[in-house]
């Protein structure tokens, strides 16, 4: 057990405590609910036909007991949710140190098999480094880490700054965990902000219009009177029923409009609940990076809090919710013209607000995927934070790939001074090529995020990762292999054509023809790429390619992964050597598999 997994277990232990006694206050709370709404009920039938002013008071005060009590055992039943989510949390982490990851989101809508390198270096799907990364809870968070990892930073300066905000966060484990319990709660589905969204875009019906601000408070005020009135003199009460009525015909005038507001903006409470409180764990703390104090000052702008903002949205949510009870609704638009009273509030936080509100889940969205990252950092404590350094492209020492664990990974040297420098990397079937060129790649990508990486020391020059890896045919689009792969080798040469620096990764290129052609036309591309200046790996079983090494010694070097042969058996010890390799193993593994025999 690591010390993060022992870390991990004690507070499984904490919050399974915590779960136990909160779940022990709730039954308590609910048979002192239960008895204080009989006790009501007894009075409301028994005392009041005896003794009136003494029942009244008693089912007062038991009425008010039940639902304070209501409101308390709402409180605790949050509470215990969110320490359920925390014994969850903490146990996905365990799970996470074991190299078991896939309860968390793996991110497969952002597949793309045109991106530049995400398919190839599976970035995104089932076992992917998204999947291992994820612990966002937000949709903006989601898509901020996925934005994150198809378009890293390639300027120094914020790569550094994110590289601070993230070792800042890394012995929060509280405050991200808070974040991640809080927003497990609900918050909401993409439909959800879409609505919000629609709403906040459009025109205000009320709020600029002096007649329903004077109907507002006029037809209120009327209700008082003539209420109050009629108490001592019956002869108002007529007034009052016209008065009602009235205020009713304005709302059915105005009910379609005020529905579909209703229906984009209602039922929303729980979710500006979640954000509100998401707001508060972020401007709750005092941050010494400028990334993330810049990212708390500004939900703190123009003499007020985001959080503020958001919470007093939720109360007036929540009292626009009032209408969805057929009898409240009804009495309250009768003698408060309640909706338009709702909406005119609802407009003047809209104008107030509305321009803000994309930036508050933006902002929300950085930390939620900056809170990842760090999550990332903490459970691997051996990685590091790289050095940009404009005098070298790569320079990995013990680099590994963060997805094989620890017990099996294997870590290698790679240091690439300058463009127009190439690796040829040979070797037998399964001995580590392509697994080598995503470990570098995959690296670089990490640390163009800001994140650390899976080496002892790292250096690195931040440039854009273009990859072909992976091409396959589409019926679809009536492409073949061969046409496919010709298409990702034209765009690689027309970006480096076009002055782009790019870090390229190849693997067994031009597969889909014949060995002559093959060979012929993989010099030919690999001289091109050189040509422009391009860097980077490409993996081949084409031993001849190696050769070219001759040509030009000061571009291309050759690098290896080697195995050991002993009679029938294959050993791998996916270790880099200097040259080409010495042996093949496709036949053996055929042998060994029984599609071929000795015989």
């Amino acid at each position: 057990m690591t010390d993060r997994g022992k870390i991990y277990k004690k507070r499984i232990a904490e919050f399974t405590d915590d779960f136990s006694r909160l779940k022990k206050q709730l039954a308590v709370l609910s048979v002192f609910r239960l008895v204080t709404f009989l006790l009501a009920v007894v009075s409301a039938f028994y005392f009041l036909s005896m003794k009136l002013y003494p029942g009244i008071t008693a089912t007062v005060l038991l009425l008010v007991s039940f639902f304070v009590l209501i409101k308390r055992y709402n409180i605790l039943a949050r509470k215990k949710t969110i320490a359920s989510n925390l014994i969850k949390i903490n146990t996905d982490e365990v799970d996470t140190l074991s190299n078991k990851f896939s309860q968390f989101g793996s991110g497969s809508e952002f597949i793309d098999a045109d991106h530049p390198y995400t398919n190839d270096l599976d970035i995104f799907g089932n076992g992917s480094l998204f999947q291992y990364l994820n612990r966002t809870t937000t949709i903006n968070g989601k898509q901020r880490l996925a934005a994150c990892l198809m378009s890293p930073y390639t300027d120094s300066e914020t790569i550094i700054s994110n590289q601070e905000a993230i070792k800042e966060l890394i012995p929060r484990i509280d405050q991200r965990q808070d974040f991640l319990a809080i927003g497990m709660l609900n918050t909401g589905q993409a439909r959800d902000l879409d609505e919000l969204w629609s709403w906040l875009s459009e025109e205000n019906r009320y709020l600029h219009k002096p007649v329903y601000r004077f109907m507002s408070w006029f037809f209120p005020v009327i209700s008082i009177i003539t209420v109050s009135a009629s108490v001592f003199n019956p002869a108002f009460l007529q007034y009052a029923v016209v008065n009602f009525l009235i205020q009713l015909f304005i709302t059915a005038v105005n009910l379609r409009y005020n529905n579909r507001a209703h229906s984009k903006i209602g039922s929303k409470v729980e979710i500006l609940r979640n954000y509100d409180q998401l707001l508060q764990i972020i401007e709750r703390e005092e941050y010494e990076t400028a990334l993330l104090s810049g990212l708390a000052g500004k939900l703190k702008q123009n003499g007020y809090s985001a959080r503020k903002a958001v919470s007093n949205l939720a109360k007036l949510v929540s009292s626009f919710d009032s209408r969805l009870n057929i009898i409240a609704g009804t009495v309250l638009n009768g003698f408060l013209l309640w909706d338009i009273q709702c909406m005119l509030r609802l407009e003047k936080w809209k104008t107030l607000h509305k321009k803000s509100v994309h930036k508050w889940m933006d902002l929300i969205g950085e930390f939620d995927h900056l809170c990842s990252l760090a999550t990332f950092g903490f459970n691997n404590p051996g990685h590091v934070f790289p050095k940009p350094d404009e005098e070298v492209i790569i320079d990995f020492k013990s680099v590994g790939h963060p997805l094989i664990h620890f017990s099996e990974r294997v870590a290698n040297d790679l240091k690439i001074n300058s463009f127009g420098e190439f690796y040829i990397i040979t070797g037998a079937n399964m001995a580590g090529k392509s697994t080598f060129l995503r470990t570098v790649a995959v690296n670089l990508l990490l640390a163009m995020t800001g994140a650390p990486v899976c080496a002892y020391e790292a250096c690195f020059k931040p440039l854009k990762i273009f990859s072909s890896m992976r091409t396959s045919d589409s019926l679809a689009k009536n492409e073949s292999y061969f046409y496919a792969e010709l298409k990702r080798l034209k765009e690689l040469i027309d970006r480096l054509r076009g002055g782009e620096k790019l870090f390229i990764v190849l693997d067994e290129i031009l597969k889909g023809t014949n060995s002559a052609d093959k060979q012929k036309g993989s010099r030919a591309v690999l001289g091109q790429i050189v040509k422009l200046n391009g860097t980077g790996l490409i993996a081949t079983h084409d031993l001849d390619l190696a050769d070219m090494e001759q040509d030009l010694p000061q571009n291309l070097k050759n690098k290896c992964f080697e195995i050991e042969i002993n009679g029938s058996e294959i050993f791998f010890d996916y270790k880099l050597y200097n040259g080409i390799t010495k042996k093949m193993n496709a036949s053996l593994l055929m042998q060994q598999m029984g599609i071929l025999t000795n015989k």
